[in-house]
């Protein structure tokens, strides 16, 4: 049998790797039986939707297994999306938001390809989707990933949403911003990209982003105008109401200054830290995007939102894999060891080898506990540190 030229053959392989990758997730997730508790959540907002229930009060109480009680925190847009769900049965719909979020995997890497440019949207057409499922395959893997698919969240989607509105092509039908906007209003933190617009001199994209996210409010107001007083006014400011600062779960800023200081919800410390980091990270992302590298700019944004948010639990960093994929074409060696990070953490559970459902005050950790405990927002960091670096480049690396 003659050999395969070297292209097809790696064609072959990418595709053979994707599908083994696929096969073993499905193997290891049949056998975990995950309870996609957030998406029983998201089921019953849009059911408190359709019947009239109080959204934010007892209309949305959803008891898991460790006797906790999981309420509607997400704005009353993201209520309205969730009840197109609703009639759904629940073991239906486990399959059907499971397959999704592979697919918007899938997605994610393709739109991060175009973004990232370089090598990784280069081949022809045949092998670069060999390429993005087998990068999404190995993306499976990222405990982010992982977890996202497991609770059944909606992290990859907004992802995507926030992606493709980064990679429109100038002269494009769809205004730049408005998917940001559409996110800002199903989940808030998306609206530091927001600031970012503005700070790299993007007015246009962020008055479109702005407005968006405006008529997401409006929208709200209109249609449950009882559940959006109730969450502008009030739920918005509840942070304790998602969870618990201190606990491991919580891989932003906040959670690691709570495991370090040992209280409970550091407020004042994490406000100082917040703000430092915030104006560092958006300052930084905001110079690479002036010189050119709207890639770097943009990840810069988004992992600067994930560290300065009150409370980012583990799933919400699915922004892991286009960081990766981004250090794959500029810093390969430093990708490498990027990607055994997060899949190392998935692996081993090292973010859990530490005590972290515990009630009361954050137990106290060894030094060892402590840094596992926070792998995240110190990875987060060093990448901060390294785009800054960049960004005093004359020009953006070739990634060519």
């Amino acid at each position: 049998m003659a050999a395969l030229p070297d292209r097809r053959r790696l064609t072959v392989l990418l595709a053979v790797f994707a599908a083994l990758s696929l096969a073993g997730y499905l193997a290891v997730r049949a056998l975990a039986h995950p309870t996609m508790i957030d998406m029983v959540v998201y089921r019953a907002e849009g059911q408190a939707v359709l019947h009239g229930r109080d959204l934010y009060g007892d209309g949305v109480h959803i008891p898991t297994a460790g006797g906790n009680v999981l309420p509607a925190t997400y704005p009353p847009f993201a209520a309205l999306l969730f009840a197109a769900i609703s009639w759904v049965p629940v073991g239906l719909l486990k399959v059907l938001v499971t397959a999704a979020n592979i697919v918007l995997l899938g997605v994610v890497v393709h739109l991060a390809a175009r973004l990232v440019g370089g090598w990784i949207d280069r081949p022809a057409f045949a092998e670069r989707w060999a390429l993005v499922a087998a990068i999404a395959a190995a993306g499976l893997w990222f405990e982010p990933v992982w977890t996202t698919l497991r609770y059944g969240q909606i992290n990859l989607a907004l992802c995507a949403l926030i992606l493709f509105d980064l990679t429109r092509p100038a002269g494009s039908r769809w205004p730049r911003g408005l998917g940001i906007g559409l996110a800002t209003g199903i989940k808030l933190t998306p609206g530091v990209f927001i600031v970012w617009f503005l700070l790299s001199g993007k007015r246009r994209e962020a008055a479109t982003a702005a407005l968006g996210a405006i008529g997401t409010m409006i929208l709200g107001f209109v249609l449950l105008p009882h559940a959006s007083v109730k969450f502008w006014l009030h739920k918005v400011f509840e942070t304790d109401a998602v969870g618990k600062t201190y606990i491991t779960d919580n891989q932003s800023l906040s959670g690691m200054i709570a495991r370090i200081a040992h209280i409970d919800d550091p407020k004042a410390l994490w406000a100082v830290a917040a703000l430092v980091v915030a104006a560092a990270g958006l300052w930084v992302a905001a110079r690479n995007a002036r010189r050119g590298d709207d890639a770097l700019g943009a990840l810069t944004c988004a992992v600067t939102g994930l560290l300065v948010s009150p409370i980012s639990w583990s799933h919400h960093w699915v922004w892991a894999v286009p960081v990766a994929m981004l250090l794959a074409v500029r810093v390969p060696r430093a990708a490498v060891a990027w990607c055994a990070a997060w899949c190392a953490v998935f692996l081993s559970f090292l973010i859990w080898a530490v005590p972290h459902k515990v009630v009361g005050p954050s137990p106290a950790l060894n030094p060892v506990q402590m840094a596992l405990s926070s792998l995240y927002p110190l990875a987060g960091l060093a990448f901060v540190a390294w785009a800054w670096r960049e960004s005093t480049r004359a020009q953006p690396v070739s990634a060519a």
